[in-house]
């Protein structure tokens, strides 16, 4: 075998794999990983809101209308998890939630038991248990386990994929077009981007190495894959009109990740809408047609400052260090309104906190050795690693452009992992590459921990050059009335809708400082004739549970209307008062958002969005 070649099978795969041991070793990768993924729903089990609430309302559509159901969904999500979920759903009459949760429980847990198996007689069995017990330790895996996210069920498949490539390299070299191509289809199924991200590992699978007939694997990968993907295609069409693999929130997505405000994150852009583009406001399918532009106009204005803002985007969220992860399992409010008690509430939030270095200097250490192993991989020919180390590059680079958060690289960290394990059975077999790829390790590390470091600054002068590029917006409003004047004026805070009949806004930063506030200040004139017109303010923010956080506050001459805190209880809407108007008197009124202890990490401040709008009284 030549071991620089990048292919054959690696040295002493059989005689590390005997009957028994192989057994055991898989009874005991399963068990490690079922208790470990079971743990977090079963102690603490993550409510399914956001996103996550919309997989389990989706898969339960499906369960009960067919795959073809209609609904606002397929806008948003791929509908791989909902499809594959509807099916338990379907089966059992226990609640759904306690079904998905089960469900993705035993998807994780097979993820770590796949690389024991389908890489059996071509990795030694030490590294498949080395990437095995990697992959169900990972604490970001651990934390997230009880969340019903598509990144959590699109693991199963790419590490199948993943494994097949391994299997096809190292192994007799046939090829697995039809396998391939499905898994490969599967895998953007349940998430969209990993039609690009798993390419290269699905060809290296596909392609007969070492046996004839190409032309008919290529044709067999072809033709599966595009059966697949029309059968795929077909659902959405019959269910939404589109004729797509992808969902329609390309465009808004990435907008999104560009207006003023988004920081390493994505912000609503109405504000933004209102401020350029006011024409294409009220026109959600015109919007989307043009986000993309929008988005692309706003690069270009700014490449230099949207580089850093983006590259400490995906440092922030690769390796957890922007906190979601824990705030998806363990802070996220119940939309019920239903509360955990006083000391299961203090648990969890220590819980959280015990995550966070474990977290971050995990996933560090992780990327560190990676990078390392893409070095041994690029050194050797290693057609596996270097397959690897693009499938990783192409799921970065796409979050990198689009939206990005930490969930998003859970699929990364198992791909790492299967990588550094092989990685470690080519410096068993070349001894001279052990020492350049320590120093590769090192350095990477080092690298890392800097860029880690560097995140506040970085984070707090992006807020800076944010703040300044948001107050171009408009900061002024003054509402579309046939007889009343009323002249507004935004006092600190960023604006988010700002058309002829709504204006809504938040205070200055995702996470404010206790005391942050935005104000609206109008003053209201009567019309010929008018006697009082009517303000209305929506609190946008539904779940509950989580009081003193951030209160909405009304005033009228200095007299309060209204103080209402927008997370103590479930339930959002509209309050209405009339004012009422005398000729000649100039009314004060001011509505102000502020911060009271609002929390680090779920970004109260975009949730106590607040929108105010003037009527005629009747």
């Amino acid at each position: 075998m030549n071991t620089m070649a990048g292919g054959g099978e690696l040295t002493g795969a059989r005689s590390w794999a005997g009957n028994r041991a192989e057994m055991i070793s898989v009874l005991l990768v399963f068990f490690v990983s079922l208790l470990i993924n079971a743990w977090m729903p079963l102690a603490y089990p993550a409510v399914p809101v956001s996103d996550f609430g919309g997989i389990v309302e989706f898969a339960a559509l499906i369960a009960d209308k067919g795959p073809f159901a209609h609904g606002w969904y397929w806008n948003l999500f791929s509908a791989g998890t909902p499809t594959l979920l509807s099916v338990p759903l379907a089966l059992s009459s226990a609640d759904d939630v306690v079904v998905a949760r089960i469900a993705t429980v035993l998807v994780l847990t097979l993820v770590s038991v796949l690389p024991m198996l389908l890489l059996r007689n071509v990795v030694p069995l030490w590294a498949r248990l080395t990437i095995a017990l990697a992959i169900a330790l990972m604490p970001a895996r651990i934390v997230f386990s009880g969340v019903i996210a598509q990144d959590n069920w699109v693991q199963l498949p790419v590490v199948a994929l993943a494994c097949l490539a391994v299997r096809n390299l190292y192994g007799k070299g046939r090829g697995y077009p039809a396998w391939s191509a499905l898994l490969w289809c599967l895998s953007l199924y349940v998430r969209q981007e990993m039609l690009v991200a798993a390419l290269p590992l699905a060809l290296l699978a596909a392609w007969p190495f070492r046996s004839a007939g190409k032309g008919r694997a290529v044709a067999t990968f072809a033709a599966v894959g595009l059966l697949l993907a029309l059968a795929a295609a077909g659902q959405r069409q019959a269910a939404s009109g589109d004729f797509a693999l992808t969902s329609r929130h390309g465009g808004v997505s990435l907008l999104g990740s560009y207006v003023p405000g988004a920081g390493f994150g994505w912000v609503p852009y109405d504000a933004y809408v209102a401020s350029r583009a006011p024409e294409l406001a009220a026109d959600p399918e015109r919007l989307r047609a043009q986000a993309g532009r929008m988005a692309l106009d706003e690069i270009k204005a700014r490449p230099g400052f949207h580089l850093l803002r983006r590259l400490g985007a995906v440092v922030d969220t690769a390796t957890g260090r922007d906190g979601s992860l824990q705030y998806w399992a363990l802070a996220a409010g119940d939309p019920s309104g239903a509360k955990r008690s006083a000391e299961k509430e203090a648990s969890a939030s220590k819980l959280a906190a015990d995550f966070v270095s474990p977290i971050i200097a995990s996933t560090v250490l992780l990327h560190a050795l990676f990078l390392a192993a893409a070095y041994v991989g690029f050194r050797t020919r290693d057609r596996a690693l270097i397959a690897l180390f693009l499938a990783v590059g192409l799921k970065a680079g796409i979050h990198f452009v689009f939206a990005v958060q930490a969930r998003f690289f859970l699929v990364v960290y198992v791909l790492e992992a299967i990588a550094i394990g092989l990685a470690l059975v080519r410096l068993q077999q070349l001894p001279a590459l052990r020492r350049s790829t320590a120093i590769t390790a090192v350095v990477a590390l080092a690298a890392l921990a800097l860029a880690v470091g560097s995140l506040a600054r970085l984070g707090g002068w992006v807020e800076h050059q944010e703040a300044q590029w948001a107050r171009q917006l408009k900061t002024a409003f003054q509402p579309n009335l046939s007889r009343s004047r009323i002249d507004c004026q935004l006092v600190g805070g960023r604006v988010r809708v700002a058309d002829g009949s709504t204006y809504s806004f938040v205070v200055g930063h995702d996470d404010p400082e206790p005391g942050e506030f935005a104000e609206l200040r109008c003053l209201v004139s009567p019309g010929q004739g008018e006697s009082s017109v009517v303000v209305e303010v929506e609190d946008k923010y539904a779940p509950g549970g989580f009081p003193d956080r951030m209160i909405q506050v009304v005033t009228l001459d200095g007299q309060s209307l209204l103080r209402h805190d927008v997370a103590a209880e479930a339930g959002n809407g509209w309050w209405s008062q009339a004012i009422s108007l005398q000729p000649g008197q100039v009314r004060d009124l001011r509505i102000r958002v502020e911060g009271l202890r609002p929390d680090k990490g779920p970004a109260w401040g975009s949730a106590a969005e607040t929108a105010v709008r003037f009527k005629a009284a009747q």
